[in-house]
């Protein structure tokens, strides 16, 4: 029986009761981190045990230089006018002790301003006045120190802006512009240095851009905002990554603001399928701990690599299982990893990605103050592809002339390598040889006929449509003729979900009453078979 294997590559405010105390930022001073590890390393802290100054210090201890903490309106102003902050200011003298910048997220709404039903956002002018004036009131409270404010978490989707409307849509973009033209100016009037991020968008999914070109055609990066944060969740892999923010950033380019600051305040890993999936990037069940592991580092040097700020683990703790530890308390597996990184690039920041023969490869440069240099290697599943599927292999590093090329083996997990003095590292190239697809048993159905599509000969026809791509025949490990399709998700700029279209004619006599294929396909949308 023939099989098909897919391989796919990849304003007015209210009084402000507050006081601002200890400044540890000159008056203008960018709070935006070095682009150095681990300067770069954020970690979200929630309310409870992990909103407390000895989780501030083992968060610091491990190597985190950014937490991200939401604030609360309803919880800061009981009473209008009145706002009060000893719920975050031991922790936030903590976090300036240890010189630890924090990302506040402005969020929620407050019952004394309005009481819309089904609504979790701020959507009426009286709700925008009042809650300018709590976030001026924060920016008053907590000036000079190593803040960035953030309006909102996810405003873009109905978990926490409401049932009111739909996901990505121009009423939900409506109403948060409205909220962040209002807000900044109080901010900056209150603050006139205060650094504000705007976005905090769920994405990349489709809609989300849509979203995105929504609000900045609301004029939000003219409101005052320094930056515009992402919470990439809507891709597999981390390698993934890289288009939402090239995207995102043509959108930047687009509406004026080309170097406005990327930051990702919000993207983790699940190490369980979630209810929604939202996280989970699939394999196999028992090897999860150790995904986890290679997609904190990937995360973190991709969106280095793209010019993102810096990268905010989502979450230290919780029992949604995106954090550091097990049930019992124990370290899982990516504690250990973020403390090689730690040990391994403390002190470098990245340069650039080295050119391989495989679209799926990173070896990314890395150097520091003094010049020494390191590679951080892996090598990635295919876009969309579950984690199990990067192939592990061994690549040689061009090291440049009159040097002989360094043997480099990757692996789905980041290592790291140290360069030779004076070495000119170029191009990588595979010297693995690469496997033939694993043979799939099949069973052929009763009174079946093989109709030999994938014999050797057989005209195919490929159509690129909204993509680049190819369609090949070969043999599975044994012997068994197979089609390939092989399909680039980087190199499509569709609206809609790119695809691309391998057809054959069939050739049989008599009637037919099924037809029966059988396919593997490592990618988030299934094949699709039609008969015409």
């Amino acid at each position: 029986m023939s099989k098909f294997a897919a391989n796919l590559t990849h304003l007015s405010c209210g009084a402000v009761v507050a006081v601002a105390f200890g400044t540890a930022r000159p008056a203008g001073a960018d709070p935006l981190p070095e682009p150095t590890i681990p300067e770069v390393m954020g970690v979200q802290l929630k309310n409870g045990p992990d909103w407390t100054c000895e989780r501030l210090r083992e968060a610091h201890a491990m190597g985190f230089r950014i937490v991200r903490k939401g604030m609360y309106w309803n919880a800061v102003e009981k009473v209008k006018g009145v706002y009060v902050f000893s719920d975050y200011d031991e922790q936030m003298a903590c976090a300036q002790e240890l010189g630890l910048t924090v990302v506040v997220t402005l969020f929620g709404g407050n019952g004394l301003y309005e009481k819309e039903e089904n609504v979790k956002g701020v959507v009426t002018p009286a709700g925008r006045e009042g809650f300018a004036g709590f976030a001026a009131a924060a920016a008053a409270r907590y000036k000079g120190r190593k803040v960035l404010f953030e309006i909102w978490n996810e405003p873009n989707v109905r978990t926490f802006w409401g049932s009111h409307g739909t996901h990505n849509t121009k009423p939900f973009a409506d109403e948060y512009s409205a909220l962040v033209n209002t807000v900044v100016p109080a901010m900056l009037k209150a603050d006139p240095d205060c650094f504000v991020l705007a976005g905090s968008v769920s994405n990349y999914w489709e809609p989300s851009y849509e979203w995105t070109e929504f609000c900045f055609q609301n004029g939000v990066l003219k409101s005052g905002i320094k930056g515009w944060s992402v919470h990439p969740y809507g891709v597999r892999t981390p390698e993934e990554h890289a288009i939402g923010h090239a995207r995102t950033r043509e959108l930047l380019v687009k509406y004026g603001a080309p170097d406005l600051p990327m930051v990702n305040t919000e993207r983790g890993y699940s190490v369980a399928k979630t209810e929604t999936g939202e996280g989970w990037s699939g394999g196999e069940v028992g090897k999860t701990l150790g995904y986890q592991a290679s997609q904190f580092v990937r995360q973190l040097l991709v969106d280095q690599l793209c010019g993102v700020r810096f990268s905010s683990w989502y979450e230290w703790g919780g029992n949604e299982n995106f954090g550091f530890w097990n049930p019992d308390g124990s370290p899982r597996p990516v504690v250990a990893s973020i403390k090689q990184l730690v040990a391994e690039l403390g002190g470098y920041r990245v340069v650039e990605r080295l050119p391989s023969d495989s679209k799926l490869d990173y070896l990314v440069l890395c150097e520091n103050a003094k010049g020494a240099r390191k590679l951080a290697v892996w090598t990635a599943p295919p876009p969309g592809g579950s984690p199990e599927e990067a192939w592990e292999h061994e690549v040689a590093l061009d090291l440049g002339p009159g040097s002989k090329p360094m043997a480099v083996k990757l692996t789905a997990h980041p290592t790291y390598v140290a360069l030779p003095a004076g070495a000119k590292p170029g191009k990588s190239v595979t010297t693995t040889p690469r496997p033939v697809a694993a043979p799939v048993d099949v069973e052929t159905p009763a009174g079946g006929v093989d109709l030999k599509v994938f014999e050797a000969g057989k005209a195919w026809t490929f159509t690129k449509n909204t993509g680049e791509g190819s369609f090949a025949l070969g043999q599975d490990a044994d012997g068994t003729p197979i089609g390939i399709l092989a399909y680039d998700f980087a190199k499509s700029n569709s609206k809609s979900t790119p695809y691309v279209i391998a057809s054959t004619a069939l050739d049989f006599a008599g009637p037919c009453d099924a037809l029966t294929f059988f396919a593997r396909a490592p990618i988030a949308q299934p094949l699709t078979f039609r008969v015409v």
